[in-house]
């Protein structure tokens, strides 16, 4: 299913680009709540020494972003990695993370996800944004909209919706400026951290959205 991307964004293909594709990722999400609940589960904490070695993200995200591209994801990045992004063609399924036991963070988070799924997309196929980042420190104009209108305009063209997970409300805004629609707030980690990300007990959990196009 041929898909037209944008003129400034390079399609990710060859081992070295998808390392600096997670190296990109981690960079991006090295403040992020749920993925910070996730890498540390229970032992997540603002002086965690994992926190101080970038290097262990990025070997975290690996298996994930190679298993997706293998399994049919397509990876891209603009302007000379100022953002990248990884889409999931309609039917290409989300591998399962590849680690035993699996993060609790990760298994709730899934299951639901998968539950919102099912409640509005039903068995219909999607184009779905399973990740997109911006390099810290770039702003470059463009970065992230070049990664997502064309895949907005195939979807359109097909008659299919597609759907994300906004996992802080400054980016839920932006989704929102391009065209998504918030369908639900999620929340992960209810009684175990905080809206942080940050180990808590009683702690509200750290809220997501779950966005969708086309519906």
């Amino acid at each position: 299913m041929a898909t037209e991307y944008h003129p400034d964004a390079v399609a990710v293909k060859e081992e070295g680009d998808v390392v600096k594709f997670a190296e990109v990722i981690a960079a991006a999400f090295s403040n992020d709540a749920i993925n910070r609940f996730i890498f540390l589960g229970r032992e997540s904490r603002p002086d965690h020494p994992k926190l101080r070695d970038p290097g262990l993200r990025v070997q975290y995200w690996l298996p994930l972003i190679r298993s997706r591209l293998e399994g049919g994801g397509i990876l891209l990045h603009t302007y000379d990695w100022a953002g990248v992004a990884l889409w999931l063609p309609p039917g290409v399924k989300k591998p399962r993370l590849s680690i035993d036991p699996l993060p609790e963070g990760a298994v709730e988070y899934q299951a639901k996800f998968d539950q919102v799924k099912k409640k509005y997309l039903g068995d219909r196929h999607y184009w779905y944004l399973n990740l997109i980042g911006r390099a810290p420190g770039r702003s470059d104009k463009g970065a992230i909209r070049h990664l997502i209108e064309p895949f907005l305009k195939k979807a359109q063209e097909q008659g299919i919706p597609a759907f994300l997970e906004a996992t802080n409300a400054r980016a839920r805004d932006v989704y929102a400026h391009l065209g998504f629609k918030v369908l639900e707030e999620v929340r992960i980690g209810e009684g175990i951290v905080n809206a942080e990300g940050w180990v808590q007990p009683g702690g509200e959990g750290v809220a997501l959205w779950a966005m969708a196009a086309g519906l």
